[in-house]
């Protein structure tokens, strides 16, 4: 006999235990799926940056992952759930005149010269156009996050199903079904591994690799990030180092080529770095969309089926922030224009071309 629930949420990442979090935390029946083990796959290889800065895309991406970094901050206050949070924020280097003048911008920042950022970090390179610290782009621990939300869900009556491979979901007089479930609503939060249950909708992956030093006593007080790399320092006394871009590779194994290319980041921030003791390298896959804007909403043509997935490199940053959105969009609360607009899932399938966001300059 099947079992009944509100909602169905596929994959146990970051995104689908904070779906189930929020979900269940508005008063609906919540049971999640996942293939494997929850916060595993793509959530335990990320870095965990809330960076909404450096990971700048347009206005509605920008609001969108504030609104989510607020999110972290008050579950922080009232789950009592220790997930890593650390304060602190990142800082940005600038390592040429255009990269010091696009920081400038940002008028919430603290801007600082060469030698205040000698002054301040004698360990790192030295910038030579300085940096801007963004004190709100603090940092979480990934694996240890998820859990947090799952912890929270599960104290709300959600309910977990491990190691179901869902391969398809069955259409039914009340909704969908999916092996013993009912549910009046799905939520496909699969990262790349969505696509499989929506045929024609687009989705790359794009390999990253990292490692984790032992700090040897370094005290780095920010996030160190440049051109889309970075040395995060995490609260146990090790810096996590990343990451590689590899497109359209499909294996989670680490090689010869990626250790170099992050002996490479690390020297670039801190002299020396790649000498350090080497705890822990990894890799993931990010699971990429048609223009590294995620997929959140209404599946066409399925009423009340939504797809969460795509975050790329965001997939920590806005995971609260998506949830609270799929969660409006099944309840029926207003949800912002632009953010269905820009997130709409039409963008990645083939006959939803038009739909694309462009990049938008700072």
């Amino acid at each position: 006999m099947s079992r009944e629930v509100d909602v169905i949420v596929i994959g146990g990442g970051i995104i689908g235990c904070s779906i189930a979090y929020y979900t269940a935390k508005a008063g609906l029946s919540v049971h999640l799926l996942e293939q494997g083990s929850i916060a595993q796959g793509t959530t335990q290889a990320a870095a965990g940056m809330l960076g909404a800065h450096s990971e700048y895309l347009n206005e509605t991406f920008y609001s969108f992952a504030q609104e989510s970094q607020a999110l972290y901050r008050e579950f922080r206050n009232h789950s009592g759930i220790d997930f890593g949070y650390t304060t602190g924020g990142i800082l940005q280097l600038a390592w040429t005149e255009e990269e010091r003048l696009a920081l400038s911008r940002w008028h919430e920042a603290t801007h600082l010269s060469p030698e205040q950022v000698c002054k301040r970090m004698p360990d790192i390179v030295p910038s030579p156009f300085g940096a801007s610290i963004f004190e709100v782009d603090v940092h979480v621990h990934p694996e240890k996050t998820a859990f947090a939300f799952w912890a929270a869900a599960e104290k709300l009556g959600a309910t977990l199903s491990e190691h179901v491979h869902v391969t398809k979901v069955e259409t039914v007089d009340a909704g969908y079904r999916i092996a013993d479930w009912n549910a009046k609503h799905v939520v496909i939060a699969g990262g790349a591994a969505s696509a499989e249950l929506l045929p024609g909708l687009q989705m790359t992956t794009v390999k990253g690799q990292c490692m984790q030093l032992d700090a040897m006593g370094i005290d780095l007080p920010y996030t160190l990030f440049h051109q889309g790399c970075y040395v995060v320092p995490r609260l146990d006394g090790t810096l996590v180092v990343g990451a590689t871009m590899e497109p359209d590779e499909t294996d989670l194994q680490t090689n010869v080529a990626g250790n170099l290319a992050l002996n490479a980041i690390a020297e670039r921030f801190v002299p020396g770095l790649s000498r350090f003791p080497v705890l822990k390298r990894w890799a993931g896959l990010r699971p990429k969309t048609v223009d590294e804007l995620p997929y959140i909403g209404h599946i066409p043509e399925k009423e009340n089926m939504y797809v969460a997935a795509g975050h790329f490199r965001n997939g920590i940053l806005l995971a609260p922030a998506t949830a609270c959105m799929i969660r409006d969009l099944i309840v029926g609360n207003e949800v912002h224009k632009e953010r269905i607009e820009a997130f709409d899932p039409k963008r990645g399938i083939f006959h939803g071309a038009n739909y694309r966001t462009e990049r938008q300059p700072v």
